[in-house]
């Protein structure tokens, strides 16, 4: 049987790669990588790295390898010979995972999910994102579903999905969205890791398109670049399936008791995942109610001001709204799988379904229904974050403490020089954030 290396060289060699770029993700969500030649790679017999560079490891236990996924090679579009594959990260001991690895974390928890329901948990992010000029405007007036001539992003964006199909990303839809000269594309549904994988490669490439065949212009995942347009947020469709049952879809247009606790188990614990969901002040400027952003603990079917949305035209999926791509996508998709199989085993049952339009109610109404908010602040979300039990026990408690201590460092940078209570988006934060 071929060992990995010898896989990932038959990969290469298929593309006629004389390099390899291999690629992981930092805790702080960005992806990173080192490169090898052919030759290097054939000899080495690990890949080793500075984690304490990159926010997982403390100096003294800083050192760890690199272990390339072989169903992961593909091509690196902008380099002619060059081949990527997504890592998992070992420790330098044991070779063990580390406990800080984000792609190792998801991997986990949807192990649980095999282990106890023979069952796969699917993800089919929809990913907006904005074209900006070097002088940081939209690129035209577009909006929803717009056409050229009008939509001039049209041809990025369509170079964008030609590159994403050169390294087989399979896409369903992709076309302008509500804000001006702001952008869609969304996913086919994969299982989780290869769908976080996908998510990190997308944000990757589609910079690159950018960078390489325009004078200049941007695109950025930023989830509120300004206030008086649409925030940008990363809706993520959730499936999980046996391999002959739809573990969410019921008879007709019902729900199963497994959807209704796993719905359950994420709005339980919303709140204090938001600080993984939306890890960035900005991604407060987008959740503000009565602005179409999903803020409403609350869960619906064809509602879109509900957190949890569940298709009216596909019973079967539930759309988790909040979430924007600042976020840890790994975080993201375990803690979101991790809510939902608790709400499973402990079968808890959600409130009443949401049938009515949650940005319309007053104050009192929302109190009456029992209806509550997502975190309005980055230092509200983190508050919630820093008790929860689900988050420790996912991310581990020495990450779990690490990762609020980050984020709060961050507030307390932000909030040394500006009161978030002003309506504008910073320059301060658009010096940070631009390039997410």
């Amino acid at each position: 049987m071929a060992s990995a290396k010898d896989k990932i060289i038959r990969g290469m060699e298929k593309i006629g790669a004389k390099y390899i770029l291999l690629q992981f993700t930092g805790a702080d969500g960005h992806l990173k990588g080192v490169e090898m030649s052919k030759r290097s790679f054939s000899k080495a017999d690990h890949i080793g790295v500075d984690g304490s560079s990159i926010g997982f490891l403390r100096t003294k236990q800083s050192d760890m390898i690199i272990v390339p996924d072989p169903t992961t090679v593909t091509l690196v579009p902008w380099q002619d010979n060059t081949a990527c594959v997504f890592c998992d990260l070992r420790s330098t001991d044991t070779h063990e995972q580390i406990s800080a690895d984000p792609r190792g974390i998801l991997a986990q928890v949807n192990q649980e999910l095999i282990d106890e329901f023979k069952a796969v948990y699917f993800a089919r992010p929809e990913m907006e994102f904005y074209i900006l000029t070097p002088d940081l405007k939209p690129v035209d007036s577009a909006t929803y579903m717009g056409l050229p001539p009008r939509d001039k992003g049209y041809f990025l964006r369509k170079m964008i999905v030609e590159t994403l199909d050169q390294v087989n990303i399979p896409l369903k839809t992709f076309h302008s969205e509500v804000g001006s000269s702001q952008h869609e594309i969304e996913f086919e549904a994969l299982p989780a890791v290869q769908a976080a994988d996908s998510v990190q490669y997308f944000k990757q490439i589609s910079k690159m398109v950018a960078l390489n065949h325009t004078e200049g212009w941007i695109v950025t995942f930023m989830p509120k670049p300004f206030v008086e347009e649409a925030g940008t947020g990363m809706h993520i469709h959730q499936m999980v399936k046996t391999s002959s049952e739809d573990l969410f879809k019921g008879r007709g247009t019902e729900l199963t008791e497994f959807a209704l606790h796993f719905i359950a188990g994420q709005l339980k614990h919303a709140t204090e995942i938001t600080a993984i969901t939306n890890p960035i002040i900005n991604s407060y400027r987008r959740l503000i109610p009565r602005k179409e952003a999903p803020v409403y603990v609350t869960w619906g079917i064809a509602n879109r001001t509900a957190l949890i949305r569940v298709p009216g035209y596909e019973i079967g999926r539930l759309e988790y709204r909040a979430a924007d791509a600042s976020a840890n996508i790994y975080f993201l998709l375990a803690l979101l799988l991790a809510a939902g199989i608790e709400g499973v085993k402990k079968k808890l049952e959600p409130p009443e379904e949401a049938d009515f339009d949650a940005d319309a109610l007053t104050q009192k109404q929302l109190e009456e229904k029992g209806i509550t908010l997502l975190p309005r602040t980055l230092f509200d979300a983190l508050r919630k974050f820093q008790s929860s039990k689900l988050a420790e026990r996912v991310l581990g408690p020495a990450l779990h403490q690490e990762y609020y201590q980050a984020r709060m460092q961050e507030w307390q940078e932000f909030t040394d020089e500006h009161s978030f209570e002003k309506q504008e988006v910073t320059n301060w934060e658009m010096s940070r954030y631009l390039d997410y």
